[in-house]
């Protein structure tokens, strides 16, 4: 048996590892699909690039710009918007309520940025060791094409050792990739932008 002397440092230790654990999830779904998203970044980095100049010239204050405004695409079904948010509000639903088997169908049998067994262990053990919550803000469909697309969100996470009062906030600027299998929209890779 170990003897804890400061059970404070070993709850914020808990807490910080579990983060940086969701970063590192995060980074990895980032690197992986670096190859098959180099044709939409480089045309995405074109289009932000020209945003970007037209936002600097327009500005006040040179040295400050801002960055485009996140818009929904214009090509998407009245149909396929309302499937892909309630797929995206279901993978959300599942997470929250700690349902593991309902959270695992909602991911697709081959996503691109992890694998399917390690992700399942992972998040058993989040939901195992953790009070969590994610709170989906600023959700817009960014990219459609028939069987894919990319769904923006500003999301916030609340955590907490299970049993611990402290709660700790963080919020992501995330890319969820859903691609169709079978009809159903299914998360595919998901991508951290930035952190607060």
């Amino acid at each position: 048996m170990i003897e804890r002397s400061c059970p404070m440092n070993i709850h914020k230790t808990r807490l910080l590892l579990i983060f940086m654990l969701v970063g590192a999830l995060m980074l990895a779904a980032c690197g992986k699909e670096e190859e098959s998203s180099d044709k939409q970044e480089d045309t995405k980095v074109t289009t932000n690039n020209e945003q970007e100049n037209s936002n600097a010239s327009s500005s006040e204050n040179i040295g400050e710009s801002t960055p485009p405004p996140i818009q929904e695409a214009e090509n998407i079904p009245a149909k396929e918007k309302k499937a892909l948010l309630a797929a995206f509000d279901q993978h959300v639903k599942t997470f929250n309520q700690k349902d593991l088997d309902g959270y695992m169908s909602t991911i697709s049998k081959n996503p691109t940025s992890f694998k399917l067994d390690e992700e399942r262990d992972y998040i058993k053990n989040i939901f195992e060791t953790t009070d969590i919550q994610i709170n989906p803000q600023n959700v817009i469909i960014i990219d459609y094409k028939d069987n894919e697309a990319n769904i923006f969100t500003e999301m916030k996470t609340i955590v907490s050792e299970t049993g611990s009062k402290k709660k700790v906030e963080q919020l992501s600027r995330q890319i969820n990739t859903f691609k169709k299998e079978d009809g159903q929209w299914k998360l595919n890779a998901t991508f951290a932008m930035e952190t607060k």
